[in-house]
């Protein structure tokens, strides 16, 4: 199944954690609606204040506990009385408030009567913060108009039990997502979720821990499959350096999930590494943004992020931590001393931050949080007494504040110098190392050092890396397109190469990310859904100029087997707003339709599907509008012209178009004007096809019927109902020459010499022209050969290029002219890209 546009919300504590805050939350849910889950935290501190309840219950402290039931209320009811307008809802909801109160202190002075306070029991106390702010962001959606459904997080996360805790169950997870979420989804109703709980493995309310509303929001929007999640918090997104520490730390514009994940471990507080677990399977990305600077784009994180030019990407540093060391010759070659220092320390409940152990195996060293050093070395001197006293190790030592300085950056990887361009600042700085450490995977490299040092060497880093410059990229949420090119002829050559061109434009200054994720010809399709490099792209080019298939094979797969190759190749894909793009010339409304119902876009330079029977013309738009998908086809008439552009621009106007006259053909413009200089018909129809103007077979071009598609598709967009039947077509060739082949056109088409230039002559006499003219008025289309005054739009066109004339309401004497090159590859490609680029942006 393609990704679907479905967007996943999450709105932090301080995200709703006052009126202000909290009607600016429901405005961004209230724009991204109907295709949305929206995931709320409790009001800030409001989880706190909960379980601080419970700990003054056990205390035996019953007054405490009541102060804070009643902050509890009163709280909530401010927001709910300053926020809710109508009158019923207000009271289903202070009713509720009331409700959820009264149960707090019942359990409060269960706990103080039993003085027990299980997991359980603090769970079932911290739900009520999420579960109650959910309430009454739902009604707030309610009264600005929003259609929406309040779920139970019980009821969509599940976890189980593993040795470190809970984890989420995540089959259960889908079913039940799909269950509950996509009957209101697929009405058209926005959801919200309570964060930060879900149901227990004996079907319990359970908290999920720090960062627990991030990790609901993940959850779902991997059960979902989701286009994107975004963290609403109160920081613009995770920034180069602590700005405390660092003035000139800069928010980074985006990061790769590894190093996201390393900048949450090593202290960047605004996410939790496990966030990133369950949307790096599926390639969700996820964007942090500010609540309060929404103009701002924030932080992405995603699989497709490359190394880009900054080696380092960022720098955190984690304080209040020691350093313990074992050290000793008779260490030295001695088998199990690492086994059996980190086991005594995992024994005894202890964590470990860095570790570090010299070639020569006489010492090894690591960081555990200050709060647990003393914990920590008793523990050792436990483990190693015989050894202590043997004299094979020397020593344990301890030493305390110290900060732990992790350089992190994909781009570290195989570059030469990123070492000791890390180690020369902090030498001048004159800033000791006390350990250092780099993993294989060369993405962080983590110092310790004197935590009296941290901000100077913080400041010392950001500057040989050059942090400061990074910029902030152009707003690209929700900004993409994964495109398909069905058909890799001229056409989609042309654009593959515009796209590669046009890349770096794309994502800095348009903020769109746009990635050719398959590749279509008439032996098959190839995919890869991360995205075709720009030089991987480039082959396929080169392989079709070479003459070669996508797929290798001589048989060309039919219309029927060609579906049967995207159910297989591109229809399983996890695509991020999905494009398909059609530049063939096949008679593939139906799969078209087909490609629809499987939820890609479709961009169609292809003009048969549009001129098929209207009642397929009308199930295609039909199956694009319920499925909230495009279908725009700009190129199908004109090229790279803005010409049905130009036609939605009037309607939105409130213009009425009486009458369109047009010369859609670059070919036939062109035999035109070469008639008018005394060129006879023969010999210019030859040219035109030794130049490659017409198709192998001319007869195609001057038949007419490329016009007629034409005509037929720009008369449905000013809402005619027609078929291709009721178009009068003239065509430029006798009907006993259709038989003819194509060599056998050119050699007899002398035939026609006498008759066009008596209709030359006969227009020069009136001072006109002839062109090939599409018209279309209330009396329906015809299509042919006009003679038109020299002075005119369509008189003084000339060679290739295609003109649209357009009457209007408003245009009625002085006509609306769009005139430009209206053939070609490349202008065709750039009409395509215009479409494109549209979809992704929109």
């Amino acid at each position: 199944m393609a990704k679907t546009s479905l967007q996943v919300l999450k709105f932090g504590g301080t995200s709703v954690g006052s009126p202000e805050a909290l009607r600016l939350a429901v405005e961004r849910a209230r724009e991204a609606a109907p295709k949305a889950v929206v995931v709320v935290s409790a009001m800030q501190g409001m989880t706190d204040l909960l379980l601080s309840a419970g700990s003054a219950a056990l205390a035996g402290d019953r007054v405490a506990a009541s102060e804070a039931a009643g902050q509890y209320r009163t709280r909530h009811r401010e927001i709910i009385e300053q926020m809710v307008l109508g009158p019923r809802l207000r009271a289903r909801l202070l009713a509720s408030l009331e409700q959820s109160a009264a149960q707090m202190e019942a359990i409060c002075e269960s706990v103080a009567v039993l003085r027990e306070l299980t997991n359980r029991t603090r769970d079932a106390l911290a739900a009520r913060g999420e579960r109650i702010l959910a309430q009454i962001f739902a009604a707030l959606l309610d009264e600005r108009g929003v259609r929406n459904q309040l779920v139970d997080a019980t009821k969509v996360i599940f976890t189980v039990s593993t040795g470190d805790g809970l984890w989420p169950d995540f089959p259960r997870c889908e079913r039940a997502a799909q269950k509950q979420l996509g009957g209101p989804l697929s009405k058209g109703l926005l959801a919200v979720v309570p964060g930060f709980i879900g149901a227990g493995p004996e079907g319990e309310v359970v908290t999920l821990g720090r960062g627990g509303s991030d990790f609901s929001a993940a959850i779902l929007a991997r059960s979902l499959d989701a286009s994107r999640v975004t963290l609403f918090k109160d920081v613009d997104g995770l920034m180069t350096a602590d700005p405390r520490a660092v003035p000139d730390a800069r928010v980074l514009p985006e990061l790769h999930y590894r190093e996201a994940a390393e900048l949450a471990y090593y202290g960047a507080k605004v996410l939790h590494p496990r966030t990133m677990v369950p949307l790096v399977e599926k390639r969700i990305p996820l964007f942090l943004r500010n609540t309060f600077n929404p103009g701002f784009s924030g932080t992405r994180i995603a699989q497709d992020v490359g190394a880009g030019s900054y080696p380092v990407k960022a720098l955190t540093a984690i304080q209040g931590q020691a350093l313990l060391s074992v050290e000793g010759n008779g260490m030295m070659g001695v088998p199990g001393i690492a086994a059996r220092t980190f086991a005594a320390l995992s024994a005894a409940g202890h964590s470990v931050s860095m570790i570090s152990q010299a070639s020569s195996e006489s010492s090894i060293c690591f960081v555990v949080p200050q709060a647990e050093a003393d914990g920590s070395k008793k523990a050792l001197v436990r483990a190693f007494a015989l050894e202590l006293q043997t004299g094979l190790i020397d020593a344990i030592k301890l030493e305390r504040e110290v900060a732990l300085v992790a350089v992190v950056g994909l781009g570290m990887a195989g570059r030469p110098g990123i070492a000791a361009r890390t180690t020369a600042p902090l030498a001048k700085e004159k800033v000791n190392i006390h350990a250092i450490a780099q993993g294989s995977s060369e993405l962080n490299i983590t110092l310790a050092i004197s935590q009296q040092d941290c901000a100077k060497a913080l400041r010392a880093l950001h500057q040989e890396f050059q942090l400061d410059k990074l910029r902030p990229l152009a707003d690209s949420q929700g900004r993409e397109a994964s495109v398909v090119l069905f058909g890799f002829g001229q056409i989609g050559r042309a654009l593959a190469r515009q796209l590669n061109h046009q890349q770096s434009y794309f994502r800095h200054d348009l903020g769109i990310s746009v990635r050719v994720v398959g590749a279509v010809d008439r032996s098959g399709a190839k995919a890869d859904e991360r995205g075709y490099s720009a030089a991987a792209l480039e082959e396929l080019c080169a392989r079709k100029e070479q003459g070669r298939r996508l797929k290798g094979g001589k048989k060309d797969l039919t219309l029927p087997h060609m579906q049967g190759e995207l159910a297989k190749v591109l229809f399983p894909l996890p695509l991020a707003r999905p494009v398909f793009v059609d530049a063939t010339a096949q008679d593939d409304a139906q799969l078209i339709l087909d490609v629809l119902e499987h939820g890609f876009n479709v961009v169609l330079a292809n003009k048969k599907p549009l001129a098929a029977p209207q009642a397929m013309f009308d199930a295609l738009f039909a199956t694009a509008r319920r499925k909230g998908l495009a279908l725009r086809y700009e190129a199908t008439v004109g090229a790279g012209l803005p010409v049905l552009d130009t036609l939605k621009k009037l309607k939105e106007a409130g213009d009425e178009v009486r009458t369109v006259l047009g010369a859609l053909s670059g070919t036939l413009g062109y035999l035109m004007t070469e008639l008018g200089e005394g060129v006879p018909f023969s010999q210019a129809v030859r040219a035109a096809h030794k130049a490659g103007y017409t198709e192998p077979d001319p007869k195609d071009d001057l038949s007419g019927m490329d016009v007629a598609r034409k005509a037929l598709i720009l008369a449905r967009t000013i809402g005619r109902k027609l078929d291709l039947s009721d178009v009068a077509v003239e065509p430029l060739f006798p009907k006993e020459m259709a038989w003819l082949s194509g060599p056998e056109f050119l050699a007899q088409a002398g035939a026609l010499d006498k008759e066009f230039a008596s209709r030359v002559a006969a227009a020069r006499k009136k001072k006109e022209v002839l062109r090939y003219v599409a018209r279309i008025d209330e009396k329906g289309i015809k299509v042919g050969l006009e003679s038109v005054s020299e002075g005119s739009p369509l008189g003084r066109l000339k060679g290739l290029d295609n003109q649209i004339v357009l009457y209007t309401d408003r245009y009625r004497q002085n006509p609306l002219v769009v005139t430009g090159p209206g053939a070609g590859a490349e202008v065709t490609a750039a009409g395509v890209l215009n479409d494109v680029l549209a979809i992704a942006a929109s």
